[in-house]
């Protein structure tokens, strides 16, 4: 029925109203890229090493206000294919750079996301690269075994991108 802006800087949060088919209307808050920006996707790598080991990156996130664990990943610049800005963001967060890097799927980035979160996997993945981190990131790259990886699924808190890491894990047979 209509929306208006509630927030905007990195992210966009705005207010949606909708007639259910029942006729009432509801209010809900959905959020994206900062609107202005032209992105409307954002990409998450499950990187594998030569040895099987996934390159994971350690940095601190301001919604459970620690440091977590992450796959690396980031948003699609306007008009720069997915696979091209997985690539570019696994080398930026971790300095690793990759042989092969194929899209598997996709996902919404919350069920009150407007934008998607495309879904990769890198393999071949060796630190040769340079780590160009942003200047709100302090990302640490850890290498970890698919079991110590799936135990850090496992706890809760851990890491974000838990579902991300599943369809990755899902796709590349280490379920």
């Amino acid at each position: 029925m209509g929306e208006e802006l509630g927030f905007h800087r990195f992210l966009t949060v705005k207010l949606r109203r909708y007639r259910l088919p029942d006729g009432r209307e509801v209010e809900w808050d959905v959020f994206g890229p900062k609107s202005d920006a032209g992105i409307s996707a954002g990409v998450t790598v499950l990187p594998l090493t030569p040895e099987g080991r996934i390159v994971t990156i350690r940095m601190f996130r301001a919604g459970p206000d620690r440091i977590v664990t992450n796959l690396p990943g980031g948003l699609v610049e306007p008009g720069e294919d997915p696979a091209l800005a997985g690539a570019r963001e696994l080398e930026e967060e971790t300095g690793y750079t990759c042989e092969t890097l194929d899209l598997v799927g996709w996902q919404w980035s919350s069920a009150s996301s407007t934008y998607r979160k495309y879904i990769a996997i890198a393999r071949g993945c060796r630190p040769d690269g340079k780590q160009s981190l942003d200047e709100t990131e302090d990302c640490v790259p850890v290498e970890l075994s698919v079991d110590a990886f799936r135990a850090e699924l496992r706890t809760p808190g851990a890491m974000t991108g838990v579902d991300a890491a599943y369809l990755a894990l899902d796709h590349a047979g280490l379920l």
